[in-house]
C-alpha cells in the first residue's frame, strides 16, 4: 500500500542563524504541470485505497438519508417581507427566498442549483444584504466555494439583476444600503502587488446604475494593508458606522468610527480608537436612539457593554456609561438592541444563555433554551415587533424560535426534522487537567447504551485558535459512528474563546504549546478513564485544527492510531507568505521575527516529521481552490509523511476539486467526502458493522 515516491529538491536556507531544509517546496507551485501530474497520481492512489474499503455503500446510504432533508435558516424581515435561505431535500445548494408576510408563499430570488446546472459547475450563495425597505438586495455567488465571489444587485419585486461586479478577485462584501440610492461595501483596491490580493481592503461607495469602476473610496485609504474596514448603517438609517478590524499589529484589535448621514458636513468621529487592552481588544457597536452600545473586552477579558451618547464622542471613553458589567464566569458573545431592550447572548462553561436587559442594563428576563447547547442570539428588524433566534445541541437538531415583542411569547417558527436516533444520543461535559494543571472541559457524545470498556473507537476533535469556540451543536455526520459504538469527543482548548480573551491568549504565540498540551491531555484522559485506547483513538482537525493534529502527532505519535488532517496550516515558517496568511500573525507570530522563529520551528508540523518515528495513519484533506490556507501546505506534508509510511499505517491525500477552504458547497459531494473520511476511520479504528 506504499504511495508513489515524491521527488526531493532540497532548498536550504539560513534563517536567523539556523539552517532549514525544505525538500518539497516545489509542491507550492500548485499551478505547474509537474505538480498537477503529481496530484493526479496521488488522487488515483487515494481512490484505489478508499474505494476498496468496506462500509462504503452502507455509509453512503446512511449519510444520504441524514443529509437529504429540508433545511431552513433564520428569516430577516424588512417592511413586511421575510428573506431567508432554505434547501429542500432534493437540492444540493441553498436557495435565497422571500415571502410577503410571515405566512406568505415562498418566492425564489436566487437559485444556485439552476445557476450551477446552466454553468456546468457548482456556484453557491455566499451572502446577501437587504435594503431598508426590502425592495433591493445585493448578493454574492462563489464559483469554487472559496473566498472569491461575484457581487450582484437585484430588484426584489421583479427578481431581475440590475447590476453586477464580476471580478471576484476584488473580494467584495455584500455592503450596507444607503436607502435605495446605493450602498457602501468593502473590497480591495484595483491594483495591488502580486500575492496581496486579499489585502488592501477599503470601503467604497457604489451609486446604483453607475459603473463599479467609478466607485470611490470613502474610508480606509491610509490603512495598513492587513486591516479590514466594514460598513454598517444604523437601523434608523441616520448613521454610517465603520468597524476597522486591525491585524497589522502584534495583537488584533478593533476601532469604530461613525458619521451622521443627515448632516452634509459631517465627518467620521471615533467611537473607539487606539484602545489596547489585554490581548485582542475587540469591539462591536450598535447605534440606537442616539447612543452607541459598545460590546468590548477592553480591560474586560470576558466582555462588558457600555454606551456613549453620539453627541459626546469627542470626550473619548471617559464619557462611556456602564450598561452590563463583566462577569468572572460568563463570556458576553453578542448583543442586539431593538424595541427598547437589549438581547445579550452569553456563554457559560461553553453553553449558550440568552437574556433580555433594559436599555440601562437591568435584567428583564432570561430566555429558557431547550437545553445545553448553542444559540445564535436574536435577529430583528430595527424597532420591529418580533425577533428570531436558533438553537441546537448534540441531541437537538436545529430549531428556529420566534419572539413576539408585544406579548413576550416565544414559539417554534421552523424546525429541522428530528432524527429518530437523536433520542438515543447522550452528551456530557467532563473536565480534565492539562499538563500545567489548567482545568479544561471536553464534550463527550455517544450512544445511550455505551459503557466504558477501554477499547471503544473514539474520535477526538479540536481547534484551539483565533478565539473560535467549539460549541455543542447537532452533528449529523457522526451518527453512523455513534450507532456502531463510537465516542465523539470535542475538547475546548486554550486558544479558543470559550472562556474569554485570557483563554484565547493562553494559546497564542509563545503560548501555543498550551494548545497541544491540552489536546494531548484530553487523549490521555480518554484512555485513563477507559473510554478508549491508543489503538482505537483517532484525532481530527481542520485549518488551525489541522495544525493542531499535525503538531501533536509529531509530539506524541504513539498516542494515536490515526489522524484526519484537513486543510492544514503546517509550514509555520512560510504560512504568512500565501493568501491571507499575514492576518494570522497576531495568533501565531512570524518567522521574520527572531524571537518567534525558534518557537514556530519547534512545533511546525512539516519541519518536525522524523524519519525514525512510527507515525499514525493519516488522511490529509484539501481543496484545489482553497484561497485561505494554501494547498501547497497539505501537499508538502503528505509528501514528507509518505517518505516514512508503513504498510499498516498509510498516508493518503484526498483533494476536492473546484472547492474552497470549507470543502464543497453541494450536498452530493459532501456525502462522498463523509463516505471517504468515515470509511477510512472505520477501517483504521476497527469499527464493526451495525
Amino acid at each position: 500500500m506504499t504511495s508513489l515516491p515524491t521527488k526531493k529538491e532540497d532548498v536550504i536556507e539560513v534563517i536567523h542563524g539556523t539552517e532549514v531544509t525544505d525538500s518539497y517546496r516545489w509542491l507550492e507551485d500548485v499551478h505547474e504541470k509537474e505538480v498537477k501530474d503529481w496530484l493526479e497520481l496521488q488522487s488515483e492512489h487515494t481512490d484505489s485505497v478508499l474505494n476498496e474499503l468496506p462500509f462504503r455503500d452502507e455509509l453512503r446510504k446512511e449519510f444520504t438519508e441524514l443529509a437529504r432533508e429540508n433545511v431552513i435558516n433564520i428569516p430577516f424581515s424588512r417592511n413586511g417581507l421575510y428573506f431567508f435561505t432554505r434547501r429542500n431535500a432534493d437540492e444540493d445548494l441553498f436557495v435565497l427566498c422571500v415571502k410577503d408576510g410571515i405566512d406568505g408563499a415562498d418566492r425564489i430570488l436566487v437559485d444556485p442549483n439552476s445557476i450551477s446546472a446552466e454553468k456546468g459547475s457548482i456556484v453557491n450563495l455566499a451572502g446577501f444584504s437587504i435594503s431598508n425597505d426590502g425592495s433591493l438586495i445585493t448578493y454574492l455567488l462563489s464559483e469554487n466555494a472559496n473566498d472569491q465571489s461575484h457581487l450582484y444587485v437585484m430588484n426584489v419585486s421583479t427578481g431581475e439583476n440590475i447590476e453586477a461586479l464580476t471580478n471576484g478577485s476584488l473580494y467584495p462584501s455584500t455592503g450596507a444600503w444607503d436607502g435605495n440610492n446605493g450602498f457602501w461595501y468593502t473590497r480591495r483596491e484595483d491594483e495591488v502587488p502580486n500575492g496581496e490580493e486579499k489585502f488592501h481592503k477599503r470601503v467604497f461607495y457604489h451609486k446604483l446604475r453607475s459603473p463599479f469602476s467609478d466607485d470611490k473610496i470613502i474610508f480606509g485609504e491610509e490603512l495598513p494593508k492587513e486591516d479590514y474596514p466594514r460598513a454598517i448603517v444604523s437601523g434608523d438609517q441616520k448613521y454610517l458606522q465603520i468597524s476597522v478590524h486591525i491585524s497589522s499589529e502584534s495583537r488584533r484589535r478593533t476601532e469604530v468610527y461613525v458619521k451622521n448621514l443627515k448632516e452634509e458636513a459631517s465627518v467620521f468621529n471615533a467611537v473607539v480608537k487606539n484602545l489596547k487592552g489585554y490581548g485582542d481588544t475587540l469591539f462591536s457597536s450598535v447605534i440606537y436612539k442616539g447612543y452607541a452600545y459598545i460590546l468590548h473586552n477592553y480591560n474586560a477579558p470576558n466582555g462588558r457593554v457600555d454606551r456613549v451618547a453620539l453627541d459626546n464622542l469627542n470626550e473619548g471613553n471617559e464619557s462611556w456609561e456602564l450598561v452590563v458589567p463583566e462577569d468572572r464566569v460568563v463570556v458576553i458573545e453578542g448583543i442586539k438592541v431593538t424595541s427598547d431592550r437589549i438581547f445579550i447572548l452569553t456563554l457559560k462553561n461553553v453553553k449558550s444563555e440568552l437574556k433580555v436587559h433594559s436599555l440601562s442594563g437591568e435584567i428583564i428576563k432570561e430566555i429558557q433554551l431547550p437545553g445545553i447547547g448553542t444559540s445564535s442570539g436574536v435577529f430583528s428588524e430595527h424597532d420591529g415587533k418580533e425577533g428570531f433566534f436558533r438553537f441546537s445541541s448534540f441531541t437537538y437538531p436545529l430549531i428556529i424560535f420566534r419572539i413576539d415583542f408585544e406579548t413576550n411569547t416565544i414559539s417554534v417558527y421552523e424546525q429541522t426534522n428530528t432524527h429518530p436516533y437523536a433520542k438515543d444520543i447522550v452528551s456530557t461535559q467532563v473536565w480534565y487537567k492539562s499538563k500545567d494543571g489548567t482545568d479544561v472541559p471536553m464534550f463527550l457524545v455517544h450512544d445511550k447504551n455505551f459503557k466504558p470498556t477501554g477499547d471503544s473507537p473514539t474520535v477526538l476533535y479540536g481547534y484551539g485558535g483565533f478565539g473560535i469556540i467549539m460549541r455543542p451543536a447537532f452533528r449529523k455526520y457522526i451518527i453512523p459512528f455513534l450507532k456502531r459504538g463510537g465516542v465523539y469527543a470535542i475538547a475546548s482548548l486554550r486558544g479558543g474563546g470559550e472562556f474569554g480573551e485570557k483563554w484565547h491568549r493562553a494559546g497564542t504565540k509563545e503560548n501555543k504549546q498550551n494548545v497541544f498540551d491540552d489536546f494531548i491531555s484530553a487523549a490521555e484522559w480518554l484512555i485513563k478513564e477507559k473510554y478508549t485506547s491508543s489503538s482505537k483513538l483517532a484525532i481530527s482537525g481542520g485549518s488551525n485544527g489541522g495544525l493542531l493534529v499535525g503538531a501533536v502527532s509529531n509530539q506524541r505519535p504513539e498516542l494515536f492510531k490515526t489522524v484526519i488532517m484537513a486543510v492544514p496550516v503546517v509550514d509555520m515558517l512560510r504560512y504568512h507568505l500565501f493568501h491571507g496568511g499575514r492576518h494570522w500573525i497576531a495568533d501565531y507570530g512570524c518567522a521574520d521575527d527572531p524571537e518567534m522563529f525558534q518557537n514556530l520551528l519547534n512545533y511546525s508540523p512539516y519541519h518536525n516529521v522524523r524519519s525514525d518515528t512510527k507515525y499514525p495513519s493519516v488522511l490529509i484533506e484539501t481543496s484545489t481552490e482553497d484561497d485561505r490556507v494554501h494547498t501547497g501546505q497539505a501537499f508538502k506534508m503528505a509528501a514528507k509523511l509518505q517518505e516514512i509510511e508503513t504498510k499498516n499505517r498509510p498516508v493518503l491525500l484526498r483533494v476536492e476539486k473546484n472547492a474552497g477552504h470549507g470543502g464543497s458547497a453541494d450536498v452530493s459531494r459532501n456525502i462522498e467526502a463523509w463516505v471517504d473520511e468515515w470509511s477510512f476511520l472505520f477501517w483504521q479504528l476497527g469499527v464493526k458493522s451495525s
